[in-house]
C-alpha cells in the first residue's frame, strides 16, 4: 500500500497534529472531546478508493467505506463487514459472511441500499476495468484476475474470475494458488465494496464491461461521487484548504465513532511552527518538537516529562534510482549531454550505487526532524518490515535477511532496524575508485527534486548533499532541484509514464505493507508486476528487459517467484524471500533508510486508542480515537505501549 506507501503506498513524509473541542462527559472526569481539527500536507486526488494506490487518498478514503475485515487498536484482524470468515483447508477458498443490514448512505446521510455480497464482486471488477493502481495484488492471487485484465471485460469474461456471490450475504473468493494470508489482503481497498445501481448511475463510462474513464464520474472530488458505508462521510473537501469528515449516523459500528467531525487542514510546511503554536493555543490537541528549530531545546525543558516518541512503524523509505531518465525538464545539470550519460552509467554501476549508500549519513538526515536517540531507532536497512513473518524457531524476519546477506556475501553486518551497517566514507572512496575502474567519470551529478516549500524538507535535503559530498570529496554531487509541491506530486506520484520520471534519484517514495507477509514488500521491485519499476524508470511487463537483466532485477524475479511458489512450509516461504531481501541490498539496487516518519511529540492523544496495523489501511481511521484534556504524560504513554506490546 502506497502510505507512506508504502506507498503504497509513495507520499511525502509529514508532521500531523489534531485539534480538539466539545463537552460532555468522558472516561479521565473532564468534557468529551467531539472535533478534531488536523495539519497535513496531503490531500485526496480521487474517491475511487478500489483505484487508487496513493496514502494521500487512503487517509480519507479508509473513513468513509469499510471492507471486509479490519484490524483492532492491538493490531489484530476484526470482522468488519464480514462478521465470520473462513477457508478451506489449503486455503485456496475463502469465504465471508456479512454482517446484516449495513447501509450505503449518500453524501447527505440518507440512506440508499444494504451492502451485500454483489457489492465486494462489483468492487473488484470495477478496480480491474479501470486499471487499479493496485491490480498487481490480485494478479497471480485471485483465480482468473490476470486474465480478465488482459480480456474484453465481457461478462463471459467475468465468469472465470474467483469472485462470487453465493447469495446476498456471503461472497466467496477462489485462489489461484494457496493463499495463506489472504484475510489478510482483505483490509486493502483494492477489495472493498462498490454499490453497482450506484456507480452505473455515474455516467455510461462507469458501466461494468464497458469502461471509458472520460464518461464516468464515479470516485471523482464531488462530495457525492460515491456512497458511504464506514464511520465517516466526507461533507467537505477545499484544495490548498481543509477537508472535513462528519460522523455517518448510521454507520454498523457508530458507538466506536467518538469524534463528530474530523478537519484536516491543509498546512504546507512553510512556517515550522504553525502546528506547536496551534498546539499551544488550543487549536490542536497534538504537535511534533523539531530538532530543526533554533529554540528547540526551549521546548524539550518547556514540556520536560510531556514528550512521547511515536512509535516504530512497517514503512520503508529511502532512495529510489532512476535507471532510465528520458527527460530532464527539472535539472540542474543536465544541458550538458556528456554529464547526463556520465550520469546514466555510474546509476547502472554497482560500485557507484554503494559508494553513494557508504557516503550517506542517514542518521544525521533523519536528525533534521528528530532527537539524536530516534533518529537512531528509525534508520531501516532493509525493504520489508520487522513483521513480515517469524520461523517456528523464534527468527524474526529481519534475522532472516541477515543470515541470507551474510551467506552471499560473507559480511558480517546487523541489518536489523537502528543500524547504519554500510555508513563508511573510506569504503565510498574504494567503491568511487572500483567504478572508475569499471569506466564510471567522475565527478557524477544527481538531480533530486525538493519541496521548496517546505523548511524541513528542504533541511533534510541539504544534510544529504552535504554528507555525500564531503565524504566523497566532492566526487558525487547532489543537485537540489528546488521545486513546489505540486510539482513534485505531478512528477513523482501522478504520472503514470515510466519514462517521465524527472529525476535521477528520489527520496520521496515510500511503501508500506499491503497485507500480512513479505511479499508485500519483495513484489515492488518485481520487474514484470513491481510498483517500483514505474519510479525507477524502467517500467512494468516486457519493457527494458536488456536494462533489467544487466542490473540483476531478472535474478531478482526468479528468487521472488521461487518463494512464492512455497505456501505448505511457512518458514521456508519465509526463508526464501528472505533470500530475495537480501539480493536487493547486496546489489544496492535500492538503499533503504528510514521508516516512515517518526517524531518527538507533545499530544493529547488518548494512546493507542484508534486503530493499529502493520498493513492495509486500518491505521488511517478516526473511528476508536480519543482525545484527552490534559498532555499525555510519558509515564501514562509508556505504560499503555507496555500494555499495546504485550497484547499485540
Amino acid at each position: 500500500m502506497k502510505k507512506i506507501a508504502a506507498i503504497g503506498v509513495a507520499s511525502l513524509m509529514t508532521l500531523g497534529a489534531c485539534g480538539a473541542g466539545g463537552s460532555g462527559s468522558s472516561a479521565d472526569g473532564g468534557s468529551e472531546v467531539t472535533t478534531l481539527s488536523e495539519a497535513t500536507n496531503r490531500e485526496v486526488s480521487t474517491l475511487d478508493y478500489v483505484v487508487t494506490a496513493l496514502v494521500s487518498d487512503h487517509e480519507i478514503n479508509a473513513n468513509l467505506v469499510d471492507g471486509l475485515l479490519e484490524n483492532d487498536n492491538y493490531g489484530k484482524l476484526t470482522g468488519a463487514l464480514a462478521e465470520s470468515w473462513e477457508s478451506n483447508d489449503d486455503a485456496t477458498v475463502w469465504t465471508f459472511h456479512l454482517r446484516p443490514d449495513v447501509k450505503w448512505v449518500t453524501n447527505t446521510g440518507e440512506e440508499y441500499g444494504v451492502v451485500t455480497a454483489d457489492d465486494f464482486v462489483t468492487g473488484v471488477r470495477h478496480g480491474a476495468e479501470f486499471e487499479s493502481g493496485t491490480a498487481w495484488l490480485l494478479q497471480g492471487v485471485v483465480k482468473g484476475y490476470n486474465e480478465y485484465l488482459a480480456s474484453d471485460f465481457s461478462d463471459a469474461a467475468w465468469e472465470n474470475v474467483g469472485v462470487k456471490a453465493l447469495d446476498e450475504q456471503t461472497v466467496e473468493f477462489t485462489m489461484e494458488q494457496s493463499v495463506p494470508y489472504f484475510d489478510t489482503m482483505t483490509t486493502y481497498t483494492v477489495l472493498y465494496p462498490v454499490n453497482r445501481a450506484f456507480l452505473e448511475s455515474k455516467g455510461e463510462g462507469c458501466k461494468l464491461g464497458a469502461p471509458d474513464k472520460e464518461n464516468c464520474g464515479f470516485g471523482s472530488l464531488e462530495l457525492d461521487s460515491i456512497l458511504y458505508n464506514g464511520g465517516y462521510i466526507l461533507s467537505q473537501n477545499d484544495a490548498k484548504s481543509s477537508a472535513v469528515l462528519t460522523k455517518n449516523q448510521s454507520y454498523w459500528d457508530a458507538e466506536h465513532v467518538y469524534l463528530e467531525t474530523v478537519t484536516r487542514v491543509y498546512d504546507g510546511g512553510e512556517d515550522p511552527y504553525s502546528i506547536i503554536r496551534g498546539f499551544e493555543d488550543g487549536t490542536y490537541a497534538r504537535a511534533a518538537l523539531n530538532p530543526s528549530w533554533e529554540d528547540y531545546q526551549t521546548y524539550v525543558d518547556k514540556y520536560e516529562s510531556q514528550t512521547v516518541y511515536s512509535i516504530p512503524n512497517a514503512s520503508v523509505f529511502g532512495v529510489v534510482f532512476n535507471y532510465n531518465r528520458k527527460v530532464f525538464e527539472y535539472t540542474n545539470y543536465a544541458s550538458d549531454q556528456t554529464l547526463a550519460q556520465q550520469t546514466h552509467d555510474a546509476i547502472m554501476n554497482e560500485n557507484f550505487r554503494k559508494a553513494l549508500r557508504a557516503a550517506f549519513d542517514t542518521k544525521a538526515y533523519l536528525a533534521v526532524r528528530m532527537p539524536d536517540d530516534l533518529a537512531e531507532q528509525t534508520m531501516r536497512n532493509i525493504n520489508n518490515f520487522p513483521g513480515a513473518g517469524s520461523t517456528s524457531d523464534g527468527k524474526t524476519y529481519y534475522d532472516l535477511v541477515t543470515d541470507a546477506y551474510t551467506a552471499d556475501t560473507g559480511e558480517d553486518v546487523d541489518l536489523g532496524d537502528a543500524q547504519m551497517p554500510f555508513y563508511d566514507p573510506d569504503k565510498a572512496k574504494e567503491f568511487i575508485e572500483a567504478a572508475k575502474g569499471e569506466g564510471v567519470t567522475f565527478p557524477v551529478h544527481l538531480d533530486v527534486m525538493v519541496n521548496s516549500t517546505s523548511d524541513v524538507l528542504t533541511k533534510q535535503a541539504q544534510s544529504m548533499k552535504q554528507s555525500i559530498e564531503a565524504n566523497t570529496d566532492g566526487q558525487i554531487i547532489i543537485e537540489l532541484v528546488m521545486e513546489t509541491e505540486d510539482t513534485i506530486n505531478s512528477v513523482v506520484y501522478e504520472n503514470q509514464d515510466p519514462e517521465a520520471m524527472d529525476y535521477d534519484i528520489s527520496t520521496y517514495t515510500g511503501w508500506s505493507p499491503d497485507y500480512g507477509d513479505p511479499k508485500s514488500f519483495v513484489d515492488i521491485y518485481s520487474p514484470t508486476t513491481g510498483y517500483y519499476m514505474q519510479a525507477t524508470g524502467l517500467g512494468a511487463g516486457d519493457a527494458n528487459q536488456d536494462l533489467k537483466t544487466q542490473l540483476g532485477f531478472m535474478e531478482y524475479e526468479k528468487l521472488y517467484r521461487d518463494a512464492d511458489a512455497i505456501t505448505d512450509d511457512m518458514d521456508a516461504r519465509y526463508e526464501a524471500f528472505a533470500k530475495a531481501d537480501a539480493y536487493l541490498v547486496e546489489h544496492a539496487l535500492y538503499i533503504p533508510t528510514s521508516q516512515q516518519a517518526r517524531g518527538n511529540n507533545v499530544t493529547k492523544y488518548v494512546p493507542f486508542s484508534r486503530p493499529y496495523s502493520d498493513y492495509g489501511v486500518s491505521e488511517y481511521k478516526y473511528k476508536g480515537l480519543k482525545i484527552q484534556n490534559d498532555i499525555v504524560t510519558t509515564e501514562e504513554f509508556q505504560k499503555a505501549f507496555d500494555d499495546f506490546t504485550e497484547n499485540r
